[in-house]
């Protein structure tokens, strides 16, 4: 089995055979291989840009939660535009409804907005963005893939020896996603999470990342 910290050293060699510049960026030899290493820290040559676009994404979260918090879903709609998916918990009563961000704070096209629902009324609001450092999260995903690709739900949680947080079923494909915690510092940093996602089978087929830039929720999939 391979947990997330345990592809630590995999990790550390793949980006090793790639030259010095990403050597600068390991500890002790050995990139911390969570979630969370590296992506959601402001550090190094990403420093400026995290710091501006976590600024934008608060901004824009204040700006448009006294509009929605506590209000139908109807309201997210109107204000936002028409969805683009919604996830419902599986075994639970929570739903995340998907928006896309229009304009020019989303030039990459990578941002969302994720409207959770419990009980008919808006819970929190975020602004999340997938992918958030391709450079590191695409190498990550693909070791990750090599352990969970092919697998179930069940022997994904015994390959990476974690429980997910929450376990999701799209109502547009009807495909399950499980989202996994690997921050490295869970205490200081966003939640930063890593998403197994399930063809029509429940086979995990992809694996991808998201971190969470600003949400009226300390952590917007957590527990309730």
């Amino acid at each position: 089995m391979a947990s997330l910290n345990f592809l630590d050293h995999r990790l550390a060699t793949f980006i090793g055979r790639r030259g010095r510049t990403f050597a600068a960026l390991t500890l002790g030899g050995v990139c911390l291989f969570n979630v969370g290493c590296l992506g959601d820290a402001t550090a190094g040559v990403g420093t400026a840009v995290n710091v501006i676009g976590g600024v934008v994404d608060k901004a824009d979260v204040k700006d448009k939660q006294t509009e929605l918090l506590g209000r139908p879903p109807s309201a997210a709609d109107r204000l936002l535009g028409p969805s683009l998916d919604v996830q419902r918990e599986q075994g639970g009563r929570r739903v995340w409804r998907i928006y896309d961000v229009k304009g020019v704070t989303n030039p990459l096209g990578k941002d969302r907005y994720v409207v959770e629902v419990t009980g008919g009324k808006i819970r929190s609001l975020s602004r999340v963005e997938t992918t958030p450092d391709a450079k590191f999260d695409l190498p990550r995903a693909a070791l990750l893939e090599d352990k969970v690709k092919g697998k179930s739900p069940a022997e994904c949680g015994r390959e990476l020896e974690e429980r997910p947080i929450v376990s999701v079923r799209s109502e547009k494909t009807g495909r399950l996603r499980q989202l996994y915690d690997g921050r490295i510092i869970k205490i200081f940093s966003k939640p930063y999470y890593c998403i197994l996602k399930y063809d029509a089978q429940d086979r995990c087929e992809d694996v991808d990342f998201q971190k969470v830039g600003a949400s009226t929720r300390d952590d917007p999939y957590g527990k309730e």
